[in-house]
């Protein structure tokens, strides 16, 4: 284990260094913008992610917007080990011409820094509402994931929308561990952008405590609560 834990701006570079070879591949472009996402995020924090990670391992990055359950155990990977299994994996795949191509479009096209007005969990709510209801009355365009899709069979709704000046692109969770737990058609990813960079969260139906049976914002358990009526 390194002596000092790596610091934000080292493993926000590599989460956008693997967001770099996932493009160079040409994955999926919504998982190469969850890394996108969560690298803003972590270099953006006020908190130290690395010390957390090894003093309380990657499960109390749970807080941490845009870092979900296979992004924190990924962070805590290369905080105890230095490495990362998935990018040398990445590595031996992607040419160098292809990724010097993916740094330079990003060059010439960087993304949006995060910020902006906080979504309200109402907002949200609402639109993970419309998702579900379309996607289950079968009113939404399906997209064939690269991710997780031998047969590359189109079965993943996709939902465009814009209120109250955001605008939102949303899909149900197609993570290793949304498949093995069965909530890939429970799990919803939410992208949300405001002109000053875009966010994402993710939307489930709590399991337990007083939250049991509802949707929840991942994240923002304590004003989920508030907006229930339970605090």
């Amino acid at each position: 284990m390194p002596a000092s834990p790596p610091s934000n701006s080292d493993i926000a570079a590599l989460l956008d260094l693997i967001a770099d070879h996932l493009a160079a591949k040409d994955e999926n472009p919504f998982r190469v913008r969850s890394y996108r996402t969560a690298a803003a995020s972590v270099r953006s924090s006020k908190a130290h992610i690395g010390k957390i990670v090894k003093e309380s391992g990657g499960a109390a990055l749970k807080g941490i917007p845009g870092v979900g359950e296979r992004l924190a155990g990924l962070i805590e990977e290369y905080v105890k080990s230095g490495e990362v299994e998935l990018l040398e994996s990445l590595r031996k795949e992607v040419t160098p011409e292809d990724l010097d191509k993916v740094k330079a479009a990003k060059k010439e096209h960087p993304p949006a820094p995060p910020g902006g007005p906080r979504i309200p969990v109402t907002l949200i709510l609402d639109i993970d509402t419309e998702y579900r209801d379309k996607a289950g009355a079968r009113k939404l365009k399906l997209i064939a994931p690269k991710l997780l899709n031998p047969e590359k069979k189109a079965w993943l709704p996709i939902l465009a929308a814009s209120r109250k000046g955001w605008k939102f692109t949303v899909m149900f969770s197609n993570t290793g561990t949304a498949h093995q737990l069965g909530k890939t058609n429970d799990w919803v990813v939410v992208y949300y952008e405001s002109g000053k960079g875009e966010n994402q969260c993710t939307v489930v139906t709590e399991g337990r405590g007083p939250l049991k049976g509802k949707r929840v914002i991942r994240g923002r358990e304590t004003e989920c609560r508030k907006f229930y009526g339970l605090e």
